[in-house]
């Protein structure tokens, strides 16, 4: 299914001005209408909003917001181009150039986030992103997507899904380098790289701890009687000297960017892992999908 099939010119809209999410998403809808028919505007506005709060998912250039509602009947995308950039939320990474607001049905299952999937892999690309906003008028945007052929998948992948741009670890890295970087990204483990950029590994920062502490401690049932730090000593004395080779193991979970949605879910969930790596065709690291992007891009995106 080709996306521009999916699109209704009558809802893409330009040369919308607003300071905020609230003007913006108002006159989105108060445009709509024309096409939808009657819509309580405000109380619509007011549980997207909510929703974003709720969720809290950062937009970065394109804002994204939805609303699932009984009075809904049908799926409506309505995108909007904004004459100046805008921070919809605080926590955004750059300010939004463009609004895709999705009003979905009950009925309506995932062609809504295949479509979204299918723009935003479009738009991220090179310079798609500016073609779209200098298309003169509804018509041309349609016929920009429609001259590249996107196509709405049939089913989300890896790489809808997917956050690129994280912190990867070089093998040859020192393991203060890693303990550092655990600490400042707050994350349990990260993608091992050699100088290529090829995905060699995972260090889990539990697995390094486990290395510090005696086997033979771990045999024992009742650790109640522990009080050393001796442990963490060690690692202080040490980290500057070994290096992540030492450390790191298999990555656990690796998929490439095609790979279905529901299959690294379920090996996910079957094997107790909360990140799959995902990689190229020759075998560079792309980036990462965890258990709290599939929920909150997903069941709540």
């Amino acid at each position: 299914m080709k996306l521009a099939s999916i699109l209704n010119g009558g809802l893409i809209f330009s040369g919308i001005r607003g300071g905020d999410r609230r003007e913006i998403y108002s006159q989105m809808l108060e445009l709509a209408t024309q096409v939808i028919g009657t819509l309580d505007v405000g109380r619509l506005t007011d549980k997207m909003i909510e929703r974003e709060d709720a969720i809290e998912i950062p937009y970065d250039g394109v804002a994204l917001p939805h609303l699932r509602m009984a009075e809904i009947n049908d799926l409506y995308i309505i995108i909007a181009r904004l004459d100046t950039p805008v921070k919809m939320q605080s926590g955004d990474v750059a300010p939004c150039r463009m609004v895709v607001m999705s009003l979905i049905s009950q009925e309506t299952s995932d062609l809504y986030l295949k479509s979204l999937a299918a723009m935003l892999r479009f738009a991220g690309v090179g310079d798609h992103l500016g073609r779209l906003l200098s298309a003169p008028d509804a018509d041309a945007f349609i016929e920009v997507l429609r001259a590249a052929d996107v196509k709405v998948r049939s089913c989300l992948a890896a790489d809808d899904l997917l956050h690129s741009g994280g912190t990867t670890i070089n093998v040859n890295d020192s393991l203060a380098r890693a303990i550092d970087l655990f600490s400042r990204d707050d994350r349990p483990a990260m993608p091992v790289v050699d100088d290529d950029g090829k995905l060699v590994g995972e260090l889990d920062a539990k697995e390094v701890l486990h290395r510090f502490i005696p086997e033979y401690i771990f045999r024992m049932d009742n650790l109640d009687f522990l009080d050393s730090f001796e442990p963490f000593n060690r690692i202080f004395k040490e980290e500057t000297e070994r290096v992540v080779r030492d450390y790191m193991q298999p990555a656990r979970l690796v998929v490439r960017g095609s790979t279905p949605l529901i299959q690294f879910t379920v090996r996910m969930v079957k094997h107790d892992v909360r990140i799959t790596y995902v990689i190229d065709e020759d075998g560079k690291y792309l980036g990462e999908v965890t258990v709290k992007d599939i929920v909150k891009k997903v069941l709540r995106g």
